[in-house]
């Protein structure tokens, strides 16, 4: 009740000083009252009040504090974090983030005196004795379950993961193909016993960086099949590929459709930011010439009408007019993508030209539809380089 209260108290505090006049004594007041209390930085970017200023500055801290808790250091980020205001309100943020970065580099002075900037009356405090008794310079009896637990989890050994980082760097250094296959399956399966989502992160970055290097990535996406079903393993290497190899992305992007359509759960709209998808990256492959890819691109949309007929009987994909598949991609598109205020218009949508920029729509109607996506709408036109692994369906 009493959180309840301080929580409700805080982001009535909140309002009245994005509502404040800067310079006034009320906004100084409040400032100095919010610098101790705040425990969510993202809240300044997410009102409606926030001052761009500010917002750009709560958006650092975010960039900065995920940067520097997960070992990814960004130069860029915390030239943008240092220049951030003693007199903001974010100002202790800052100094515990400059304090973990400095207990990570084992520059103990530094993080001594960015937790000494940390009033002990803010919220941040509890950070203060935790820090200073894992770098070793004060130990301090840990009463609070919690903050064992977190200390407990900072200093486990963590010597596997270490040496999996450095043979996968050695891997790509030497170009040691089998190497870096047999290491990032080690590794994609070691994360999935206890962390699902960072193992998927991790397997679109192990396929792309394969497709990068000119690897195979059969293994890989068996290794994805067997850990999170086939539906999930096509999305997964439907989203790694797209960069470096649109023409192979799009076949798993079909085939995943396909999958969904199978298991009756697929909506419209998820539907239509399939098409979405695969429309735009037929426009960018749709020079191809390849015989062996074109008819295994055939097979596949010959197999995804069949499902898309069974599940939406009331949408049209007559296609029969249509010789070439990314046309016949792209038609579909402007079938199944037109979103829910469209469906009148999409029911009598039955056209053999269609101006695909209208429906261009990105799709990401889901946040988690295409984790890691990234935008091809520059890309120059990609040839096929190599014959489609059909077997990677299988």
């Amino acid at each position: 009740m009493r959180k309840d209260k301080l929580k409700t108290k805080n982001d009535h505090t909140l309002e009245k000083f994005l509502s404040s006049s800067p310079g006034s004594l009320e906004h100084i007041t409040l400032r100095s009252e919010l610098k101790q209390h705040l425990t969510d930085p993202g809240i300044l970017e997410r009102s409606d009040r926030t001052s761009e200023e500010l917002r750009i500055e709560a958006r650092t801290i975010l960039d900065a504090f995920e940067a520097v808790t997960n070992g990814m250091y960004n130069p860029e980020i915390f030239i943008s974090l240092k220049e951030i205001s003693e007199n903001s309100i974010l100002s202790i943020w800052k100094d515990l983030i400059l304090a973990i970065h400095a207990f990570y580099e084992q520059d103990y002075i530094e993080m001594g005196n960015r937790l000494e900037n940390i009033d002990s009356n803010s919220e941040l405090i509890m950070f203060k004795p935790i820090l200073l008794h894992l770098s070793g310079k004060k130990q301090i009896h840990i009463t609070n379950n919690k903050h064992k637990a977190f200390i407990d989890n900072i200093i486990k050994d963590r010597s596997f993961i270490r040496s999996v980082i450095t043979e996968i760097i050695e891997s790509l250094e030497y170009d040691m193909e089998d190497l870096f296959l047999e290491t990032a399956n080690l590794m994609m399966q070691d994360l999935n016993r206890n962390h699902k989502e960072p193992a998927m992160s991790f397997a679109i970055w192990s396929i792309e960086t394969a497709s990068r290097y000119k690897y195979s990535p059969t293994d890989l996406i068996t290794t994805c099949k067997k850990l999170f079903g086939n539906t999930l393993a096509y999305r997964l290497t439907a989203v790694a590929m797209e960069k470096e190899e649109p023409d192979i992305s799009l076949l798993f992007w079909i085939q995943s459709l396909i999958s969904r359509l199978k298991s009756r759960d697929l909506t419209l709209d998820e539907t239509g930011a399939y098409f979405t998808i695969m429309s735009r990256l037929a426009e960018e492959i749709k020079t191809s010439e390849d015989k062996f890819y074109l008819e295994s691109l055939n097979g596949l949309i010959k197999s995804m009408k069949y499902e898309l007929d069974n599940k939406f009987t009331n949408i049209s994909s007559n296609i029969d007019i249509y010789d070439n598949p990314f046309e016949i991609l792209i038609q579909l598109s402007a079938n199944y993508s037109t979103l829910e205020e469209n469906k009148n218009r999409l029911n009598a949508l039955n056209t053999s030209s269609t101006d695909v920029a209208c429906l261009g729509r990105i799709a990401e109607q889901e946040a988690c539809f295409r984790p890691g996506y990234v935008s091809t709408a520059n890309k120059t036109k990609t040839s096929i380089s190599k014959p489609v692994q059909l077997s990677l369906f299988d």
